[in-house]
């Protein structure tokens, strides 16, 4: 069940939408294609730590999915981490009165209630 609410987590978190001016809108995974497909800024795409963080996070949640005892604290930091910056992106859809970013936020914020309410167990 966990390895599912992992893979959940991580399909839920690449739907998340971002917009901003101008003219300017994508969900999470069409902006990590854009940082993979742009080879000549590469390095420098991954020293802006929201994107390292959320990167090594996913990696995280993939290992917990493909991995049947990996280890629950990294997991559960992992989540935590990226449930952070899900909430950030929720209050500012909400701030900024954009509904399309604060809802597409509440899967992953749901599935991480369930993770935490199932093993609420560090």
């Amino acid at each position: 069940m966990k390895r599912l609410l992992n893979l959940a987590l991580l399909i839920a978190f690449q739907f998340c939408y971002l917009e901003w001016p101008p003219n300017n809108a994508m969900f999470i995974f069409e902006g990590e294609i854009e940082i993979f497909s742009k080879t000549e800024s590469w390095f420098s795409n991954f020293t802006h730590p929201i994107i390292l963080i959320g990167f090594l996070t996913q990696m995280v949640l993939l290992l917990g999915a493909l991995i049947s005892n990996f280890n629950r604290k990294l997991n559960t930091l992992a989540v935590l981490l990226l449930g952070i910056l899900v909430l950030f992106f929720f209050f500012i859809g909400i701030m900024a009165l954009n509904y399309k970013i604060a809802l597409s936020t509440l899967p992953y914020l749901a599935l991480m209630l369930l993770y935490f309410i199932k093993y609420r167990k560090l």
